[in-house]
Formats: C-alpha cells, structure tokens, sequence
C-alpha cells in the first residue's frame, strides 16, 4: 500500500511540474510553430482589407487543441475574403494548424469555439499570432 502511495505521489509531481515548466517541444512543434508565424506575418499585410467578424479565442495552454481548431475553422472562413496573393500562406496555414493538432492531446472542459467573443480580423490574426508565440515559449 505505501509503494502504492509513493509511486502516485512521484507520478503527481512530475506533472506537476511539467504543467508548470511546459514540457519540452518536438523539433516537428517547433517547425510548424515558425512556419505559421511566419505564413501569418505574409497575412498582416491585408488586415486593414478584410472586414470580418471571426470567432477568437482566449484560452489557455490546457485548450490548445480546441483553440487551434477554432482558429482552423476560423481560417476557412477567410477563404472567400482573402486576395489570390495571400491564397497559398492561408492554405498553409491551415495545413500546419491541422497538424499541430495532430500533436497536442485534446483538452478537457474547454469552451466550443461559438462560445468565444468575435473580433474583426486585425484583433484575431493578433491573438492567434500572439497564441502561436506562447506555444513556442
């Protein structure tokens, strides 16, 4: 019983911190990360262009799944909003959004992104840009 207790103890405390200090990222994170801060500073050009109100989300690091999902879904919205120019960084974009999705786990007790405030397109492309950033950390 006391092993028991003592293995538990010690598995809690490595999550602890890792909750704490972030686990360390893949070199495949890292790549898409970059790659999609870099597709959206291509994007900060048409932001004055595109009038849109898009669902935005502010969670936490615990959401990131369901925040880039939101963010994903967000994106094919723009499609139809956006010059032929900036067509391929979106498609990019939301290609290196699904997979960073593929390599987060899904959180738990995170609002659907309907229940997120909509913002006009310089505020959303500002806080995904600042999210992606966060993740980097």
């Amino acid at each position: 019983m006391m092993c028991k207790v003592l293995i538990f103890s010690c598995i809690s405390a490595v999550m602890l911190m890792t909750a704490t200090y972030g686990a360390t990222l893949s070199p495949e994170k890292v790549r898409l990360l970059r790659a999609l801060i870099s597709d959206l500073k291509f994007l900060e050009k048409s932001k004055h262009k595109i009038h849109l109100d898009l669902y935005t989300p502010n969670e936490k690091q615990e959401c990131s799944w369901q925040t880039l999902q939101c963010y994903l879904t967000e994106m094919g919205t723009l499609e139809n909003e956006i010059e032929d120019e900036d067509v391929d960084n979106l498609r990019n974009i939301k290609k290196n959004l699904q997979g960073l999705m593929d390599l987060i786990p899904l959180g738990a007790g995170c609002k659907i992104c309907e229940a997120n405030e909509k913002k006009k397109f310089p505020a959303f492309h500002q806080e995904l840009s600042n999210f992606l950033i966060s993740m980097l950390k």
